[in-house]
């Protein structure tokens, strides 16, 4: 099967690579993705695959069933670009001016694309159920959840889940994955300071919102050294202070946000409930009122640990031991796929696409981002194997139960 999966990938790689290429050049930002919806449903109607469209919006949900009843196996791609102008030079840059797909997600999508199609031309070869869900949103409120209040894990109810993120600080023909915490909660903070403005040169008349912020702002950055666990992981970062307009002017109010991130639904509380202490606290001793809102995001994203290893197994057949890394440090990004991660056994690993012969060294989220489009292959080889096992597995496990068999 192996190398089944193999000849059938190599064959589909050109239509991989032209199939990203025109997701690139034509990215779509989070709950605007009509065109992308409408390209990857017109490769699904070529190719014969039935489909649901118009889940949150632009979402698709492919189905390809096999040669008999059995278990049921999600593959997610997300589909939706960034808010960025793109300064590279190939010639497949973005078309849509301001709008850059510099997440790989457009590598995402072609990648799901065509592991559709080998499964749909291998569907005798296999017992259950595969369903492929394009999902909108991911870089911003997240349409993992919408999808999932639609019902894509049911009608039939989905047994495991997988998801791939491009890496560009891995290189090209290696992958990495982590059991348990693999991304954070990425949420939002908002502190409104309301004071009493008045003249620079009269403080005493004054509530100043300005000391009382800064004062804030320092003491936020006790909580990960003073109040969390050493051994436990969170982030809290101040990313704008608004207030006042002139030099000699106190304002009424200063506004503060920033970004709590941690890696336990524990923590994530902790720091909803200090950032509000020190908060009043602080509002307190200066004399100041203050607004809050604690702004959640997306979960954090636990890899299932089995998942985690037959995706390991799955890739480590398809490109060697030692292209392939079993643990290693989490990050503090956010991925909504969190969300799938909750529902049920669910698992996300990173695909290397960097190149530093061809120049692609750029990190995500860069406006020089790029992928090595050579990636694409061993993404589709690692799900289409990894859906193979499971699937096969799965049949063994449910003869064994049904027959007298000795299945050792």
């Amino acid at each position: 099967m192996k190398e089944q999966i193999k000849k059938a990938v190599l064959a589909e790689e050109e239509i991989m690579i032209k199939n990203r290429r025109f997701l690139h050049m034509h990215p779509e930002l989070s709950f605007h993705e009509k065109g992308t919806m409408d390209y990857i449903c017109s490769f699904l109607e070529q190719n014969g695959i039935a489909f649901q469209k118009g889940i949150a919006q632009y979402g698709v949900v492919a189905c390809i069933e096999g040669r008999s009843p059995g278990r049921c196996v999600a593959l997610r791609a997300d589909m939706d670009a960034l808010p960025m102008t793109e300064e590279n030079e190939q010639s497949y840059i973005s078309q849509n001016k301001g709008i850059m797909h510099a997440c790989g997600h457009d590598g995402h999508t072609a990648i799901l694309l065509s592991v559709c199609k080998i499964l749909h031309d291998m569907r005798e070869h296999f017992a259950g159920i595969v369903k492929c869900i394009f999902q909108p949103g991911e870089e911003t409120t997240g349409g993992a959840k919408p999808m999932i209040d639609e019902g894509v894990l049911d009608n039939p109810k989905v047994d495991v889940c997988a998801a791939l993120h491009m890496d560009a600080e891995l290189e090209t023909g290696k992958m990495r994955i982590k059991p348990g915490s693999m991304y954070a909660s990425p949420d939002d903070f908002e502190i409104e300071i309301i004071g009493k403005g008045g003249h620079g040169a009269e403080p005493h008349r004054c509530v100043d919102p300005i000391l009382t912020a800064a004062q804030i702002v320092m003491q936020l950055q006790s909580i990960v050294s003073r109040s969390l666990n050493p051994f436990e992981q969170a982030v809290v970062t101040v990313g704008s202070i608004h207030g006042g307009d002139a030099t000699n002017i106190i304002p009424d109010r200063v506004k503060i946000t920033g970004t709590a991130r941690a890696m336990t639904e524990e923590v994530r509380d902790l720091l909803r409930v200090r950032i509000e202490e020190i908060t009043k606290s602080i509002c307190a001793a200066t004399g100041a009122n203050y607004r809050y809102e604690f702004i959640k995001l997306y979960p954090p994203l636990i890899n299932h640990e089995q998942v985690a290893q037959d995706i390991y197994a799955a890739a480590e057949e398809c490109l060697g031991k030692k292209s392939c890394i079993y643990g290693g440090e989490a990050t503090m990004a956010g991925e909504d796929f969190a969300y799938f991660a909750k529902e049920v056994p669910a698992a996300l690993f990173k695909l290397g696409c960097a190149n530093k012969k061809k120049g692609i060294i750029y990190p995500i989220h860069s406006t020089k981002f790029d992928i090595d489009e050579s990636c694409l292959k061993y993404g589709a080889m690692i799900f289409l194997n990894f859906v193979l096992r499971f699937l096969d597995q799965s049949q063994e496990a449910l003869i064994c139960n049904n027959s007298n068999a000795d299945c050792q």
